[in-house]
């Protein structure tokens, strides 16, 4: 009997264990699909389906497997299944930069055949880099930590989309407050 747990550590949330089912398991990716399958089905209207970076494997799990295959592997077919239920809902991942992803998620989110790519950016200390890979894709990922980059993504014209997740828990807020900066500067 297969184990269709894979233990480890959540670093975005350091010492907080947590359990990632294994995507390399077949039973496991097929589950994931007929979820995905069933959720597109049953909200028909919906724009999108849009993943975090916890599509993926975090590098400090045990083993030193190369996962970024049966990740690919795994995220082609919930594409395939989503679209066979709903070709009008757009798969969307927000993520780390490319060479983040893939070095410390297995995340080879660039050969993933994707809708749209928004790349995270929740650090101040190198928010300026990042920006460049943000300019190459659909959009910027930030929280309510980065409000003072704000007005300057607004009102640049190479930044499509701005995602912004509120690590407060508290999305009314943090509506509101986006609200407030977006129009007070207009």
């Amino acid at each position: 009997e297969r184990k269709w747990i894979v233990t480890g550590v959540d670093r975005t949330h350091p010492g907080v264990e947590h359990y990632v089912l294994d995507v390399g398991i077949p039973e496991v990716a097929e589950y994931f699909s007929q979820i995905l399958a069933e959720f597109v089905k049953k909200y028909p209207s919906i724009d999108a389906v849009q993943w975090d970076d916890y599509l993926g494997y975090h590098a400090e799990l045990p083993g030193k497997i190369d996962r970024s295959a049966q990740l690919t592997n795994f995220v082609q077919k919930m594409i395939t299944a989503m679209k066979q239920a709903n070709p009008k809902v757009s798969f969307d991942i927000c993520h780390h930069n490319p060479y983040w992803a893939k070095r410390y998620f297995a995340a080879d989110w660039q050969t993933w055949d994707i809708d749209r790519v928004f790349i995270q950016v929740y650090g101040r200390e190198n928010f300026d880099k990042e920006l460049a890979y943000v300019k190459q894709h659909d959009g910027i990922a930030i929280t309510e930590r980065q409000f003072e980059q704000l007005e300057g993504l607004v009102n640049d014209p190479q930044i499509e989309n701005i995602l912004i997740f509120p690590l407060s828990g508290k999305p009314e807020e943090i509506a509101a407050k986006v609200h407030q900066l977006t129009t007070n500067k207009q």
